[in-house]
């Protein structure tokens, strides 16, 4: 299955077709390794939103613990 193209809308139909595409990857899988996956995808999409300098704060909530990230000084 080739990796999705998302529409510049991003509606439901590009998140069904994301939601598709990582079945069928996860498929043959463990469940370390969708772990892994998973964690490795959300550490990249952190590190851009970390980058973006027109952010605002980020909350990351884990388990009972809850961290927020300031918005870089402008």
């Amino acid at each position: 299955m080739d990796k999705p193209v998302v529409s510049s809308r991003f509606d439901l139909d590009d998140i069904r077709k994301i939601r598709d595409y990582n079945s069928f990857r996860h498929s043959s899988m463990t469940r370390a390794e969708i772990v892994a996956d998973t964690h490795e995808g959300a550490a990249s999409l952190l590190q851009a939103l970390l980058n973006n300098p027109k952010r605002k704060p980020i909350t990351i909530l884990s388990g009972n613990h809850k961290t927020v990230v300031e918005a870089p000084a402008s």
